[in-house]
């Protein structure tokens, strides 16, 4: 069981304490910290970041990263947002213009915005995904603006998972809703 902390309790303490790295400066106030990552405990912190919370702690605005070809399978993926269980919002955007298109300054101002106003940015993984310029494109900008991103693979795809998602070590979901929610909580924890 995990002690309750004092809102004023340094991250660098915790850290310690657990073995972990919250990619927060170590002066950073536990409180700020909840605050800024939408958790309300210091358990339900550690819970997540260790990828057991499959309960969502608060609403969570997610960004979805995926090829084109995967549509139908968002599609399905979006209906999460109809079980009463499940807290979010998407901001999302299917691209089939190639990355150094005339159109491609636009579609990024876009893109930007909608992944500002994410918490995490969600790459659904499929056959083809690991090698969409767009998808590296919005999970690098994801982090640049230090939100989590995590990825959750379709069910039966055999394809790889992006680089970048394997060079932060986010985590990465089955086909499974618990599973999914327990990733989509663990990224807003380890949030950069």
């Amino acid at each position: 069981m995990i002690r309750r902390k004092r809102s004023d309790t340094r991250v660098d303490s915790i850290e310690a304490t657990y073995g972990i790295d919250l990619h927060a400066r170590g002066d950073m106030l536990l409180g700020t910290m909840l605050e800024e990552r939408g958790f309300d405990s210091q358990s339900q912190l550690i819970a997540a970041y260790q990828g057991r919370l499959e309960y969502h702690a608060r609403k969570r605005r997610l960004f979805l990263s995926f090829h084109a070809e995967d549509r139908s399978r968002v599609d399905e993926f979006r209906q999460l947002a109809a079980d009463p269980n499940v807290d979010v919002e998407f901001y999302d955007g299917s691209l089939q213009v190639p990355l150094n298109s005339e159109r491609a300054d636009y579609i990024k101002k876009i893109l930007r915005k909608r992944i500002s106003r994410a918490s995490v940015a969600v790459c659904l993984i499929g056959n083809g995904t690991a090698w969409r310029e767009w998808v590296d494109w919005e999970l690098n900008y994801a982090l640049r603006l230090n939100k989590g991103i995590c990825g959750v693979r379709f069910p039966n795809s055999y394809g790889h998972t992006p680089g970048i998602l394997k060079e932060v070590a986010a985590p990465i979901a089955a086909w499974d809703h618990g599973g999914i929610i327990a990733a989509i909580e663990c990224a807003a924890a380890k949030r950069s």
